[in-house]
């Protein structure tokens, strides 16, 4: 059995503290705990470099015992890259076998869903993803035949609903989705079935049958699999937890539920703000012998002692004694003045010694889209344009291949970076003025068909590239050499492109100053240059889970009937020991968005919200400005 020792703590402290530093003693038990546990973080607590730590002193003792590794699964590539870029030498024995870092996908389609495909239909998936997927389902509706296509038409929306349908999680053999059949033994289930089935022989999976598929083969396979991962794996670390979906946790749950398998799990259950809403219930039950780190880095106490009351989950949250303890400021603002908010939270920076260059400032807010009547980021700064997942138009290849960031990831996964790489190839294919048959510029959807229709060798070249080069970019591998290749190559060949050199400053991997991105986001900043300039960013929560700030603004917004810190402080004010749903997404939101900053923060609520509520907040630790006509500061 495997013992970390205070040396090894010391040898930790040494790569990843400063100097003269040391781990204090919740992160130690963290470390040093070598049994199964829930491991519950708080905001800015340094959970990460508490798993870097662990994960660098296992290193040092590998090969573990019976040659078993490490498996360390996280949402994003961006994670991925994070640990490797901390640990550096020192921890790349953990990215060789039996060890797995990657992706929580990732895991699922190379252990479960492709070998599922290979027994279930003998033929191994090229392409796992949602856009390509749905445009099959939608080339299908076309060429139905009378009697389904009758049937299908009078669904609402038929294209989106032969979209939706499912394998069904419980039984391959039935699906899900399709519940007004009367039953499925009609000519109608049976085409749809057919259907499903001949797409997924064709070597294509939409993420969803993606797990279905791996249920299938654990229930076929259950013992044997489980025996598998508990002979090559001793731990299994499950970062972000709280991000984790309930069809993901129940694989987790089914595959490593070994005794001889360390399963820890980290995370924050407040900050669960990615939640799968077709499924009910909650994700992460966590044990109530959990180890706990209250302790967070990234704040003061004074800010510690009033966000630790916006919790779904209430724990304890101890501040950073180092910080200067500012009250944190309600900005209470009526119709007339909500377009002063954010100027008003640029004089409290300068009034509190905060503007410096190197400090950072946000504005964020739940709800990025115009609400008519209703108040949104929008409501605060006209011009906010919420940031797209994805874009068409970057001047190198380099910025098509930069690592997304969470909320992207989140909204569109792997079909991100497909995407990304297939808007490069297009954006070279209007370089060289290259059109389509109707004398267009190609779109995804008619760049696929040209290829899929005019060379099949080359259509299954591309897309089997395009597979491994998603999941190479997932496991943090550089791909740029490799795509520059099939571009100079295969590419330019198939679209006859002349003089392929003249692309060299388009090959070049630094991003460019001017990019769109940088457009972008100085058109979603606010600059006061009244007296030194200092500039907010105005962002989603979403958008901002994971930073930290200087200071933060939280702007309140509407969502589902009502304004998110309004529904907050009514809870807060007269807790209710079962709230309703949107109240506990609401807690959720805000507790992520007052959570970023170091020594500042600021929430922005309209006078109706906060009415009758002043003493509960003053008696919280709650300092109230008004920027109204007719009231007067408190």
């Amino acid at each position: 059995m495997i013992v970390i020792l205070d040396e090894d703590i010391k040898y930790a402290e040494k790569i990843f503290l400063p100097e003269g530093a040391s781990f204090d003693t919740e992160r130690v038990d963290v470390i040093k705990c070598m049994e199964s546990k829930d491991i519950q973080a708080c905001p800015g607590s340094g959970k990460t470099t508490t798993l870097l730590a662990k994960l660098a002193i296992l290193a040092q003792k590998m090969p573990l015992e019976g040659n078993k590794g490490i498996c360390v699964l996280t949402h994003t590539n961006v994670a991925i890259n994070e640990i490797k870029d901390k640990l550096g030498s020192k921890g790349k024995i953990l990215f060789e076998y039996p060890n797995f870092f990657g992706t929580i996908q990732s895991f699922v389609d190379k252990f479960l869903a492709i070998p599922a495909c290979v027994e279930l239909v003998n033929n191994k998936p090229h392409i796992i993803d949602d856009e390509v997927y749905n445009d099959v389902i939608y080339k299908k509706y076309a060429y139905l035949n009378y009697r389904t296509k009758a049937w299908v038409d009078r669904q609402h929306n038929p294209v989106q609903f032969m979209q939706s349908i499912r394998f069904s999680s419980s039984d391959i053999n039935l699906l899900e989705n399709v519940a007004n059949l009367k039953t499925r033994t009609t000519h109608t289930y049976k085409t749809l079935y057919k259907i499903k089935l001949d797409i997924l022989k064709s070597g294509i999976l939409c993420f969803d049958d993606a797990y279905s598929l791996s249920f299938w083969y654990l229930r076929n396979h259950s013992e044997a699999l489980k025996s598998i991962f508990s002979e090559r794996f001793a731990f299994v670390f499950l970062d972000e937890m709280q991000d984790t979906s309930c069809h993901q946790n129940k694989i987790f749950d089914l595959i490593f539920n070994d005794t001889n398998i360390i399963v820890q799990k980290l995370g924050d259950s407040n900050q669960s703000i990615y939640e799968d809403t077709t499924i009910d219930g909650t994700v992460w039950d966590i044990d109530e012998s959990c180890l706990c780190i209250n302790g967070s880095k990234r704040f003061s106490e004074s800010i510690a002692s009033c966000v630790k009351h916006v919790c779904k989950d209430p724990h304890e949250i101890i501040g950073n004694t180092s910080r200067e303890n500012i009250s944190p400021i309600v900005i209470t603002y009526d119709d007339d003045t909500i377009g002063d908010v954010i100027h008003y939270f640029s004089e409290i920076i300068e009034e509190k010694g905060l503007q410096s260059n190197e400090n950072t400032f946000k504005a964020a807010g739940w709800v990025g889209q115009v609400k008519e009547g209703k108040r949104t980021i929008p409501s605060y700064f006209p011009s906010y344009q919420k940031k797209a997942t994805n874009k068409s138009n970057y001047a190198t290849l380099g910025e098509y291949l930069k690592i997304a960031d969470d909320e992207q990831i989140k909204i569109k996964g792997v079909d991100f970076y497909r995407n990304a790489i297939i808007e490069a190839l297009l954006k070279i294919l209007r370089t060289y003025n290259i059109k389509n048959e109707k004398s267009r510029y190609y779109t995804v959807s008619s760049f696929l068909k040209h290829i899929r229709e005019n060379d099949i060798e080359f259509n299954e070249q591309f897309n089997l590239k395009l597979t491994q080069w998603c999941l190479k970019i997932q496991n943090g591998t550089d791909i740029t050499d490799d795509l520059r290749r099939f571009i100079e190559n295969d590419f330019s060949g198939f679209f006859e492109i002349p003089n392929i050199s003249s692309l060299e400053s388009f090959f070049d991997n630094q991003p460019v100053e001017n990019s769109d991105e940088n457009c972008e986001s100085k058109q979603n900043a606010y600059v006061d240059d009244s007296g030194i300039e200092i500039e907010i960013e105005i962002a989603t929560v979403h958008s901002v889970k994971g930073e930290t700030h200087t200071a933060t603004l939280y702007l309140e917004t509407y969502h589902k009937r009502g304004y998110d810190v309004g529904r907050i402080l009514n809870h807060l004010q007269k807790p209710s020991s079962s709230p309703n749903s949107i109240t506990l997404t609401s807690l959720k939101m805000c507790y992520v968005g007052m959570t970023r900053p170091t020594h500042l923060l600021c929430v922005a609520a309209h006078q109706d919200s906060i009415k009758n509520k002043e003493e509960y907040l003053h008696g919280n630790g709650w300092e109230i400005r008004y920027l109204t006509k007719d009231a007067q500061p408190c």
